[in-house]
C-alpha cells in the first residue's frame, strides 16, 4: 500500500490532527523554574535564554543579535567555561555566529568543529547521510518496546528515557479511541537547544543528529527549557543497582565513547549531564538501525537517509501523510509521523 493511502486496513484513524498532537506534547512540558530549581546558575537567566532560542529557530531574532543580548550575563553567569567557546548560532552554515560578532563579545573566535573534535567523524567515503526517522502512528499500537528497547541500549537511569509514548483517550466508554504520539528527539536541523547552551557543548553534526559532548556540558539544564519537545533529561546519578544486579557495570557507548563503569559518586560523565536520544549513533555507525526501530513490533518507526531521494524514509516524508511536531516553531525536525 503506498503511504499516500489515507488509511492502512484494519487499523482505525489515529484520530488527531497534527495540532493535537502539538498539544499532547505541551501537556507532558516541565515547569521551567522548576527545571532549574536545583541549579547553581540562575534561572532567570535560563528562561529567557531559553525563550529568545527558540525566537531565533523561527527566524524572529538573528543568532548575533541573541548572544549581543546574552555576552555580558552569559560570561558573568559562566565564566572562562563561556569565553573559552565560539558561540553557537542555528542559522548559520558553520553552526557559528560571524566573526566580526564574536569579535565585539566574550567569547571565543572560531569554529564548532573545533569543539566538536572527533566527534563528528564523517564517514570514510565521505558520503554523510542527514539521518532521519518517520513513524506512522497507523502502525503504532502503544506497546513501549521502544521505550524498553532504548533505555536497555542505552543504559539510562531512573527518569532518563530518551524514547517514550505518550497516549491520550478521547471519545466516552464503549465509543473510546486511544492515540500514541511516540517521541523520541527531532534531531532539528535549528535547534534552540543548540542555541541556548553557554558553552557549546551541544551541537548539530553532519549527519543531522544532535549530539552532547558530555566533557563540555556543565549541567545548566538551559538546553532542556530550550527544546520545544521535552526531550531533554538530567542525569541525577540514579540507578537500578537494586533491582538489578550489576547494572551500572556497563555504560552504553553513546555517540561512540565508551566511558566505562558507571560512577555517580564520582560525579563521572554522563552523570551531572544532561542526556537525550542520538539516534543510536554508535549504532548507525556499525551500520545497524537505533534500537527503537529494531525492536518496533508494529513496524511503525523507518529509518533513512532523507537527503536520498531513493530512499523509502525520504518518499514517506514526503508523502501527503506526513507531517512534523509542532512546525509553527521553525525547527525542522528531522522526525516525521505519517497520520
Amino acid at each position: 500500500m503506498s503511504v499516500d493511502d489515507d488509511a492502512t486496513p484494519h487499523v482505525p484513524s489515529v484520530g488527531a490532527d497534527p495540532q493535537g498532537f502539538d498539544g499532547m506534547v505541551d501537556d507532558e512540558a516541565d515547569d521551567p523554574h522548576e527545571v532549574l530549581s536545583e541549579v547553581d546558575f540562575d534561572t532567570e537567566l535560563g528562561i529567557a535564554m531559553a525563550e529568545d532560542a527558540k525566537r531565533v529557530s523561527r527566524g524572529e531574532l538573528t543568532s548575533d543579535a541573541y548572544w549581543e543580548k546574552y555576552d555580558e550575563a552569559a560570561e558573568a553567569e559562566f565564566g572562562d567555561a563561556y569565553r573559552e567557546t565560539p558561540n553557537p548560532a542555528v542559522d548559520r552554515g558553520e553552526q557559528t555566529i560571524s566573526d566580526e560578532a564574536a569579535q565585539s563579545l566574550g567569547c571565543s573566535v572560531g569554529s564548532m568543529c573545533d569543539v566538536a573534535e572527533q566527534l563528528d567523524a564523517e564517514d570514510a567515503d565521505g558520503d554523510t547521510p542527514r539521518w532521519g526517522m518517520v513513524i506512522d502512528l497507523q502502525k503504532c499500537v502503544g506497546c513501549d518496546s521502544c521505550t524498553v528497547a532504548c533505555k536497555a541500549e542505552n543504559r539510562t537511569p531512573p527518569g532518563v528515557s530518551y524514547n517514550v509514548v505518550m497516549e491520550e483517550e478521547r471519545g466516552e466508554f464503549p465509543n473510546v479511541t486511544r492515540t500514541n504520539l511516540p517521541r523520541p528527539c527531532m534531531q532539528c536541523e535549528n535547534p534552540p537547544c543548540v542555541q541556548v547552551c553557554p558553552v557549546s557543548a551541544t551541537y548539530k553534526m553532519d549527519d543531522g543528529v544532535v549530539n552532547i559532548d558530555y566533557d563540555r556540558c556543565i549541567g545548566c539544564r538551559y538546553c532542556m527549557i530550550g527544546c520545544p519537545y521535552g526531550a531533554r533529561y538530567f542525569d541525577f546519578g540514579e540507578n537500578y543497582d537494586d533491582e538489578v544486579e550489576g547494572a551500572g557495570e556497563i555504560t552504553s557507548p553513546e555517540y561512540g565513547v565508551d566511558r566505562g563503569k558507571r560512577e555517580a559518586e564520582a560525579g563521572k560523565s554522563p552523570v551531572g549531564n544532561v542526556r537525550k536520544c542520538s539516534f543510536c549513533t554508535h549504532r548507525l555507525e556499525r551500520g545497524e538501525e537505533p534500537a527503537c526501530v529494531e525492536t518496533c513490533i508494529g513496524d511503525a518507526r523507518n529509518m533513512g537517509d532523507l537527503d536520498d531521494p531513493d530512499s523509502e524514509v525520504a518518499e514517506m516524508a514526503d508523502s501527503t501523510r506526513s507531517f512534523q511536531l509542532k512546525e509553527g516553531e521553525g525547527t525542522d525536525p528531522n522526525v516525521y509521523y505519517l497520520e
